[in-house]
C-alpha cells in the first residue's frame, strides 16, 4: 500500500512540476571546488547532505532540477554536494560542523560564512536564500569610497564594477564614465573591463564585445566570453518583455548568433518561448518550443522542459498538450523506467487518452513480471488511471 501511495504522489507530481534542467554540481573535493570559487570570485554554495535524508531526496529530486533554480545558480555560484558520511563530506564536516540535513552552505572562496540555511527548501525558497546571500557578500562598498575618494585605478575600477555585478547594483553609468575619460590603461586591460561592464546586450559596451571578439576571447578564454555574453543576452530579453518590445528580443538574438553561435539556437528558442508565453501569442510561442525540441535532438531533459512550461501555462490548448505528450512518449522510448512512465501517461491524462495510458501500462506490468521484477507499483498505477476514467 506505500508504494502504491508513493506512487500516486509522484504521478501528481509531474502534472504539477516536472523536472527540468537544474544545478550543475561541480565534480571533486570540497577544497578544490573552494579554489574554484576563488578562481572565479564566485561564492561556493554547498548541499550537505546524508543518503537517508527525507528532505535531502526531495530537494534533489524536485529543487535542484528545477529550471529557474538552475538558471539562478549555474550563474551566481560554485555548487557542490557534499555526502556528509563519505570521506570528503567528514573532512568538511570538521571544519563546517553540521548537526541537521540538509544544512546549506554558502561559503566565500576564503572558507568564510556567508550563510547557512538548515532544512528542506522549496525552489523559490531557495533562490532568496541565494540572493540573501549575494547581498551579505556584498563588496562593493569597500571599493565604493575609495571610489568616491577619486581613485580610478585599473584594478579599482574592476573590481568594483566586478562587485557590483556580483549583487545586481547598476554599473554601466559608472562603466561608461570610466571609460569616456580615456584612463591610462592598455588595450588588454580596457577589453577586459569592457567584456565585465557590458551586463546588457542592449548596449553600446556590447557592441564593442561583438566588434572585439576575437580579442577579448584570446584574453579571457572562449568559456568566460560566451558565459558573460549568454548573461548579458539573458538580461536584454527580459527587458524585451518588460518593455514589450518584440524587436529588441529579435537584435538579442542577433547578437547572441554573433556572440556565442554554438548556444545561439537553444537560447533564442527558450527566450522566444518566454516573450509569446507572457503575452499569450500562442501560435508562435508552440513555433518555439518545436524549434527547441528539434534542436536539442530530443535531449530528455529539454523535453520535460518544454513540458513543464507548457503544463503550467497551456495545459488547456489541446494542440500543445498532444506535442508534450508525444515529446514524453520519446522520453520514454529512451528511458524505459517508472518515472518516465508516469510522466508520459500524466500527459495522455491531460490529452484524454487514458485507455491508451492504460494500455501502456498493463504492457510495462507484463514485461516488468516476467522478468520477476516488482509489480506492485504498476497495479497502484492502473488503479489510479482506472480512477480518471469518465
Amino acid at each position: 500500500m506505500k508504494s502504491k501511495i508513493v506512487l500516486i504522489f509522484l504521478f501528481t507530481l509531474h502534472i504539477l512540476g516536472l523536472n527540468a534542467q537544474g544545478i550543475e554540481f561541480f565534480q571533486g573535493t570540497w577544497k578544490e571546488a573552494m579554489a574554484k570559487a576563488k578562481t572565479e570570485d564566485k561564492l561556493l554554495f554547498v548541499d550537505a547532505f546524508a543518503k537517508w535524508c527525507g528532505p535531502c531526496k526531495s530537494m534533489a529530486k524536485n529543487v535542484f532540477t528545477q529550471q529557474k533554480v538552475g538558471d539562478f545558480f549555474n550563474v551566481n555560484f560554485i555548487n557542490l554536494k557534499l555526502d556528509m558520511e563519505e570521506a570528503d563530506g567528514v573532512t568538511f564536516g570538521h571544519k563546517y560542523p553540521v548537526s541537521a540535513y540538509p544544512t546549506l552552505f554558502f561559503l566565500d572562496g576564503d572558507g568564510k560564512v556567508i550563510k547557512t540555511v538548515t532544512g528542506g527548501q522549496q525552489p523559490d525558497g531557495l533562490i532568496l536564500q541565494g540572493e540573501d546571500a549575494l547581498r551579505k557578500n556584498d563588496k562593493s562598498g569597500k571599493f565604493e569610497e575609495k571610489y568616491l575618494a577619486g581613485d580610478r585605478s585599473f584594478d579599482l575600477m574592476l573590481n568594483y564594477i566586478k562587485a557590483l555585478n556580483a549583487v545586481g547594483k547598476p554599473s554601466l553609468k559608472i562603466s561608461n564614465e570610466y571609460l569616456n575619460s580615456n584612463p591610462a590603461i592598455t588595450e588588454n586591460q580596457k577589453l577586459s573591463f569592457i567584456l565585465e561592464a557590458a551586463v546588457d546586450a542592449d548596449s553600446k559596451l556590447f557592441e564593442q564585445v561583438i566588434t572585439n571578439k576575437s580579442k577579448i576571447v584570446s584574453i579571457t578564454g572562449l568559456k568566460t566570453f560566451e558565459e558573460k555574453c549568454l548573461s548579458a543576452c539573458q538580461v536584454a530579453a527580459k527587458k524585451a518583455i518588460e518593455y514589450e518590445m518584440e524587436s529588441l528580443l529579435e537584435e538579442t538574438i542577433e547578437k547572441a548568433k554573433k556572440t556565442f553561435p554554438d548556444g545561439a539556437d537553444v537560447f533564442a528558442a527558450k527566450a522566444n518561448m518566454q516573450f509569446y508565453k507572457t503575452f499569450k501569442n500562442e501560435n508562435k510561442y508552440i513555433s518555439s518550443y518545436k524549434v527547441l525540441a528539434k534542436k536539442s535532438e530530443g535531449d530528455a531533459a529539454t523535453l520535460k522542459y518544454i513540458i513543464q512550461d507548457v503544463v503550467k501555462n497551456f495545459k488547456e490548448n489541446p494542440k500543445m498538450v498532444a506535442d508534450i505528450a508525444a515529446y514524453a512518449e520519446k522520453i520514454y522510448e529512451q528511458v524505459d523506467d517508472v518515472e518516465s512512465l508516469n510522466l508520459y501517461c500524466s500527459t495522455l491524462i491531460l490529452n484524454k487518452e487514458v485507455d491508451k495510458a492504460i494500455k501502456i501500462v498493463t504492457a510495462a506490468k507484463e514485461k516488468a513480471e516476467k522478468s520477476g521484477q516488482e509489480i506492485s507499483n504498476f497495479d497502484g498505477l492502473l488503479n489510479y488511471l482506472n480512477s480518471k476514467k469518465a
